[in-house]
């Protein structure tokens, strides 16, 4: 049985605080977005998901058994959610149980210590995934007219951890870093980036070749398509 915590379903009205977007940052098969959270804020009013909406998802336990939801990808938790009877949003706390996830026809997995991947195209045990994953900061005391308080900050890798609800406010300003990074995931836990050097080593032709397809297709290696096309190029080989 998948286990929950209950997460809020509304934020509160009265909470007109406003987020400030920094410059995102993308550096070799990674991006990155950094926003600012003032306190008094409410975390749910900037989740944001993966899809448009709740879509039917077919979950397979690693027991044998598989089970429909309504589900969703929160990209703020990075954490699968799912609606229940009541319509609630709800967050699994018990991922390690779950062997796979297919929700609108995109394939995510889960790492005990990575959290979900989005399995984006497979060829025998490597596989080209997009690994989502949020950090939590203090705003140092002066920096944007601010000042830190340990506690909230806390409150807020608790729900990283799994350990805990969401807060319904912050008690600080916070630096929310949201990193997305493509990676070629290997069964057994071997992880490596999705950047031309390891890309070659899954490639068994001669690198005059290789580098010849990613100059000709323009390959660029933050953008998923062009990593699934240089995937398909590296892995024919190996049929």
């Amino acid at each position: 049985m998948i286990q929950v915590r209950r997460e809020m379903k509304y934020a509160p009205a009265a909470f007109l605080f406003a987020a400030l977007l920094l410059q995102g940052v993308i550096a070799g098969a990674q991006q990155e977005d950094k926003t600012i959270i003032h306190a008094g804020d409410s975390l749910s009013k900037f989740y944001t998901y993966l899809f448009p909406s709740f879509g039917d998802a077919t979950v397979k336990m690693r027991d044998g058994r598989s089970v429909t939801y309504q589900m969703n990808f929160n990209t703020l938790l990075c954490d699968m959610q799912f609606i229940n009877r009541k319509g609630d949003s709800l967050v699994i706390t018990n991922p390690a149980d779950i062997d796979s996830i297919l929700l609108d026809s995109c394939s995510f997995i889960y790492d005990y210590k990575k959290g979900y991947f989005q399995i984006l195209a497979v060829c025998g045990a490597v596989s080209l995934a997009v690994h989502r994953q949020t950090t939590f900061d203090p705003v140092p005391f002066g920096a944007m007219g601010a000042k830190s308080q340990v506690g909230g900050v806390e409150m807020i890798n608790s729900v990283s951890n799994r350990q805990g609800t969401v807060p319904l406010t912050l008690n600080e300003d916070i630096y929310v870093l949201k990193r997305t990074s493509f990676l070629l995931y290997y069964k057994g836990g071997g992880i490596e980036n999705a950047g031309k050097a390891d890309f070659m080593r899954i490639y068994n032709g001669d690198k005059k070749s290789f580098d010849q397809f990613v100059k000709t297709n323009q390959i660029d290696f933050n953008k998923p398509d062009d990593l699934e096309k240089l995937f398909q190029f590296c892995t024919q080989s190996k049929k």
